[in-house]
């Protein structure tokens, strides 16, 4: 994963064995979970944001999510467990300052309301990947 756009990276999960995507979304959220600062020096929010969001996709909960669409749904993460899960949500706290070791970030987006809505369906599927507990 690199400095891309989420469309480009999608892409390149998708073009990702199985077991390959789900060993570089899982670094990223860990890279991101054990050290916040990586988000301003070696992570995009973007790539951030891309794993998070495969690795909701791979849970059950995200199925007849508006988000949810082909291109993320080709590279789903398989085989997420609940310990992923979580450390995904702990990405997602820091990408969006609910963490206490969060950088600042500016998310530049052209509708926050939604915007908003999308990063807190993706902590809510999340959580209930977490709940599972497998």
């Amino acid at each position: 994963m690199n400095n891309a756009s989420a469309p480009y990276l999608l892409d390149g999960l998708a073009d990702l064995e199985p077991a390959r995507r789900r060993q570089a979304v899982a670094a990223v959220v860990l890279r991101v979970w054990e050290t916040p600062s990586v988000l301003l020096r070696e992570i995009p929010p973007t790539q951030a944001l891309t794993a998070i969001a495969a690795i909701a996709a791979g849970l059950p909960g995200a199925a007849n999510r508006p988000w949810l669409d082909d291109r993320l749904q080709a590279a789903a993460c398989p085989d997420v467990t609940s310990e992923l899960a979580g450390r995904a949500l702990c990405a997602l706290d820091v990408l969006v300052g609910r963490d206490r070791e969060s950088v600042p970030l500016e998310l530049h987006v052209t509708d926050g309301e939604a915007a908003g809505a999308l990063l807190d369906d993706l902590r809510d599927v999340l959580m209930d990947g977490l709940r599972q507990g497998r």
